[in-house]
């Protein structure tokens, strides 16, 4: 009997030992960086950094397959497209930052991002 109470004790401890090993490493994960944050600069986890430059990522793609359709445009009719549709273009005529629609020049052709941090991609 008594040795059946020792082996539960033991397995708890180990239980308890294993829950504190994986609570450390996610404060890890989830804790707020080391490094110091500018006056304005909001501190983020990892993950939230990570979906933050993923979605900078797809905006800078999106920008990349709109400049694409636009010369498409300009080698099949030689000038620019008067206007531009951001809703026709499947999703990808906005930010997945801001959901602002991307602005467009029809004079020069020019498109552009208008979220702050986007301005040169």
């Amino acid at each position: 009997m008594a040795d059946r109470r020792r082996r539960t004790g033991f397995v708890l401890v180990e239980l308890l030992l294993v829950v504190a090993i994986i609570a450390l490493l996610l404060a890890g994960y989830y804790g707020l960086s080391n490094r110091p944050a500018a006056s304005n600069e909001v501190k983020q986890s990892v993950p939230a950094r990570s979906i933050q430059k993923a979605k900078s990522v797809e905006c800078a793609n999106n920008l990349n397959q709109l400049r694409q359709l636009i010369q498409i445009e300009v080698i099949e009719t030689g000038e620019y497209p008067q206007q531009f549709n951001p809703g026709s273009q499947g999703g990808i005529g906005t930010c997945p930052v801001s959901g602002k629609p991307y602005q467009y020049d029809p004079k020069t052709g020019r498109i552009w991002c208008t979220t702050p941090g986007h301005e040169n991609l």
